[in-house]
């Protein structure tokens, strides 16, 4: 049950931490993105489009979290080895394999590579290395 409520509130923490993040990249990127001008047409105030997409991030991150949270207390039950500096390698790995199924795609799009990359890092540190540690500490 530890696991469970660290993957919600290391999912929270990442809502908050990449919110902001999120609608400052959205508005810059306005005059070069379609996408972006759909979403966010100029003039928008970053404030705004900051709560609509903390929201969102706040639905997506703590139900991700919650599940590897699940995920995390499964393979402990069967698997409890550490490894690169996590306590449990095998639900590392699988966290480095999901980020890099969410990444990899978005890297294809040069306007967003760089986010593509700050936010995958942000994920696979968030949840492979401090989900686990937090839900020990728990």
């Amino acid at each position: 049950m530890a696991a469970v409520f660290a993957g919600f509130v290391v999912g929270y923490a990442l809502a908050l931490l990449l919110t902001p993040l999120a609608a400052v990249a959205v508005v810059r990127s306005n005059s070069r993105s379609g996408f972006a001008q759909r979403v966010a047409p100029p003039g928008t105030s970053v404030i705004a489009l900051s709560v609509v997409i903390h929201f969102a991030a706040i639905i997506a991150f703590t139900a991700l979290g919650l599940v590897l949270g699940m995920a995390l207390s499964g393979i402990e039950s069967r698997r409890g080895g550490g490894g690169l500096g996590s306590p449990n390698l095998v639900y590392t790995l699988l966290v480095l394999a999901l980020t890099a199924v969410l990444v990899i795609p978005a890297m294809a799009l040069p306007a967003v590579r760089r986010y593509a990359l700050i936010g995958g890092v942000a994920l696979a540190l968030a949840f492979g290395w401090i989900l686990p540690w937090l839900a020990r500490a728990g």
